[in-house]
């Protein structure tokens, strides 16, 4: 009975509160209507001559992941959108919804249009790696120059290759059936801290703060009840293997990768086969003390590999 009134006690505890910074982050945003949902995106005018660049996070995470190299990117780039995908962050969260990583790419492609944005450039990172494939894959069908222009793609640690992605243990005790559902409301912050935290190379963990804030991000609008839910895109990863690495080798879209090798889920085998697999594999490996957060842990490094790769481009 006891057991049974400490989890009713965590189901109904709400949310904790944003904290100031986050709430700055939320203030300096607004909200577009995707089919009744609200989509959080900031649209932030910058100071280079680089055009519109997008932002894509990852898992389990959301835009405010890209908050230390944001002032960078704002230097390189005339416009920089940040957007929480749906199920994120400070978007909505509805948990009767079959996400999926094709739906994700419709809501970056009619807010992008909302926006007037016909080119750009694309920076993503884990679960938003899967996103932009999508977003390549229709950019490589298109026989005409209608829908979204892709100027460019450079990814961050993700699951490209599903032969050397490693979900981790909570994520595969999620995708269960039955106990997905059960699961996903019960876990605790000190046990989500743990499981991040391994993520992260051993010099270069976030603070207590900054722990926190990713974790409000994660229940704000009771988000840990869809987790389980989104998962589904790890076996989406499977189901669509072809089509989404195939879009990466066969694009005229230039596309880079900036790797932090202290990863277990995408352990540095990954790079082997990143240089196998891709025809024009251009890649910058970060220290081998940088994890799977690289735009967290060494946002100078990344800064550095992404305007080197940028800067490189064709002039349009």
């Amino acid at each position: 009975m006891l057991v049974g009134f400490l989890v009713f006690k965590y189901l109904t505890h709400p949310p904790p509160d944003l904290s100031r910074e986050l709430r700055t982050w939320m203030n300096s945003g607004e909200f577009y209507d995707f089919h009744g949902f609200k989509i959080f995106f900031i649209d932030r005018k910058g100071s280079g001559v680089g055009g519109t660049l997008v932002a894509l996070h990852g898992f389990p995470t959301f835009s405010y992941d890209w908050t230390k190299i944001l002032p960078g990117l704002e230097k390189q780039f005339s416009r920089v959108i940040l957007i929480d995908c749906l199920g994120f962050g400070l978007s909505d969260k509805p948990t009767q919804h079959n996400y999926s990583i094709f739906e994700q790419a419709d809501v970056i492609e009619g807010l992008l249009a909302s926006l007037h944005v016909k080119d750009a450039h694309l920076i993503s990172h884990d679960y938003g790696d899967t996103v932009a494939q999508e977003m390549v894959a229709r950019f490589n069908e298109r026989e005409t120059k209608d829908g979204l222009g892709i100027l460019s793609l450079c990814m961050l640690n993700g699951g490209v290759f599903t032969e050397t992605s490693h979900p981790r243990p909570l994520q595969l005790l999620l995708l269960r059936p039955w106990l997905g559902p059960i699961l996903a409301g019960l876990v605790p912050y000190h046990l989500y801290k743990h499981g991040f935290s391994e993520i992260f190379g051993p010099n270069t963990q976030p603070t207590s703060d900054e722990f926190w804030e990713f974790w409000t991000g994660i229940r704000y609008n009771r988000g840990e009840r869809v987790l389980y839910r989104i998962l589904q895109y790890i076996p989406e990863r499977y189901a669509n293997e072809e089509r989404w690495v195939g879009a990466l080798q066969s694009t005229v879209v230039p596309v880079h990768m900036i790797y932090g090798p202290a990863d277990p889920v995408n352990p540095p085998e990954f790079v082997t086969h990143y240089r196998k697999v891709m025809p024009n594999p251009s890649i910058s490996v970060l220290p081998g003390t940088i994890g799977h957060y690289p735009q967290w842990e060494a946002p100078g490094a990344v800064l550095k590999s992404y305007v080197k790769f940028i800067t490189g481009l064709p002039k349009h």
